[in-house]
């Protein structure tokens, strides 16, 4: 059971006072990299993912919870601190650069059809929030599963003054409109090329930022209005679409929001239903030092595998 504190190898019997059921142990020996050959970093909790079938019929076993699973770290039992069904639906933050670029493109007009075809074929159980990022981060909706609410206010979008705050506004709806706690948090980055006016972030702060990302599960994905041949905004998307596991495109056209945003919608929903067999587990750790062997425990005659976090990338593009 869950709460044993016997030592364990994999399909190890229960006591015998338990003898009716096994716990197996598949273990998964793992380490996440970000940018590039960074070592697994610090973290007080530890997340990963598993599918759980029942062995006679190939289908996935429904309505597990906290106690009905073991977690080890270096074959110590961990608490864990909950598990989630991988049909919890997404929370989309979706961050749109309605900045003079655009204006000066005459590209409104796509990007408010884009932003429409991603509400569209988007499923609508997934809950979507809508910033805009010129001169300053506004909240244009918070997270709701009402698409007509969240229509109206796609087809009511103006260009706005200044240059884009991608930076700030990614780390300031990651702080504010996130709290760590979500199942699948994703961010959809709807930019332009043109002046990026956010504070400096230095490489240090960029890793820590991205880290903490892929530690709770989010993906980021981009897509980018290229008008002058580059930008930050160029570099920083694919970087954190690559990190997260996400999506990322480019086009020289404002009429390249229209098809990239609907795409996006319609793989997004498939690639969440193509996962949505998994659950996710979170369980506490004694110190913020990673554990090396990562071991994992179902009550009942299943069978599991165990995914790292990084597990639910997105197919190469």
């Amino acid at each position: 059971p869950a709460s044993s504190r016997q030592g364990m190898r994999a399909h190890d019997t229960m006591p015998k006072q338990r003898a009716t059921r096994r716990l197996n142990l598949p273990v998964l020996v793992f380490s996440i990299a970000i940018l590039g050959a960074t070592p697994a970093f610090a973290q007080s909790t530890g997340t990963f993912f598993v599918k759980v079938t029942d062995p006679s019929t190939g289908e996935s076993v429904p309505n597990l919870e906290v106690n009905s699973f073991q977690v080890q770290e270096d074959g110590a039992t961990m608490e864990i601190l909950s598990v989630e069904p991988g049909t919890t639906p997404m929370k989309v933050a979706v961050l749109i650069d309605n900045s003079e670029t655009i204006q000066q493109f005459q590209g409104i007009s796509a990007l408010r059809n884009g932003l429409l075809g991603f509400l569209n074929t988007l499923p609508e159980q997934h809950e979507v929030a809508m910033y805009s990022i010129a001169g300053n981060l506004q909240e244009l909706s918070g997270f709701t599963t009402d698409r007509d609410a969240l229509r109206s206010q796609a087809d009511g979008l103006f260009p706005g003054s200044g240059g884009a705050k991608m930076i700030n506004g990614l780390r300031e709806t990651w702080t504010e409109a996130f709290d760590g706690s979500e199942n699948w948090p994703v961010f959809v980055l709807v930019l332009t090329d043109g002046p990026e006016t956010s504070g400096n972030m230095n490489p240090e702060q960029f890793q820590t930022f991205v880290e903490d990302l892929v530690d709770k599960g989010a993906m980021v994905h981009g897509m980018v209005f290229e008008t002058r041949g580059g930008g930050i905004q160029s570099q920083i998307a694919p970087i954190l679409a690559q990190n997260t596991g996400g999506m990322y495109n480019s086009f020289n056209s404002a009429n390249g929001f229209v098809n990239t945003l609907s795409d996006f919608g319609t793989e997004m929903g498939e690639h969440f239903d193509s996962l949505s067999d998994r659950y996710r587990l979170i369980y506490q750790r004694p110190t913020e030092t990673p554990g090396t062997q990562i071991g994992a425990g179902v009550l009942g005659q299943y069978q599991m595998e165990l995914f790292a976090v990084d597990s639910r990338r997105m197919p190469e593009q």
